[in-house]
């Protein structure tokens, strides 16, 4: 069996376990820096024991649905998902344009009013 090469973290170089369906994949610490483009704190979670994605600006109490979130880590885009068996996972956004959009898209990368 060949082994993964090593992961390191996108926003902090911290070494992670590498996950094949999530080779850029930042760390949970990392992730919980998410903010919008306004620098307004996120907050994660699944929507449910079956799974989905749910956010919320970290000062606040509601829960929005989302199928993917694009926000900002450390001044970089990045795309909020649920993790395939369960979990959110955060990936930098590529330099180039996604061929898909994401189902039911959500972009907090603009200031907010």
């Amino acid at each position: 069996m060949t082994e993964l090469p090593d992961h390191h973290c996108p926003g902090c170089g911290t070494a992670r376990r590498a996950f094949p369906r999530y080779p850029w994949h930042f760390c949970n610490d990392c992730r919980a820096r998410a903010t919008d483009g306004s620098g307004r704190a996120l907050d994660f979670a699944n929507a449910s024991m079956s799974g989905g994605l749910t956010w919320r600006y970290a000062d606040e109490d509601i829960w929005h649905d989302a199928g993917t979130v694009i926000c900002l880590i450390g001044g970089r885009p990045v795309m909020v998902r649920e993790a395939r068996f369960g979990g959110v996972v955060a990936e930098p956004i590529p330099d180039r344009a996604m061929r898909v959009e994401p189902y039911n898209l959500v972009d907090l990368r603009r200031r907010s009013t």
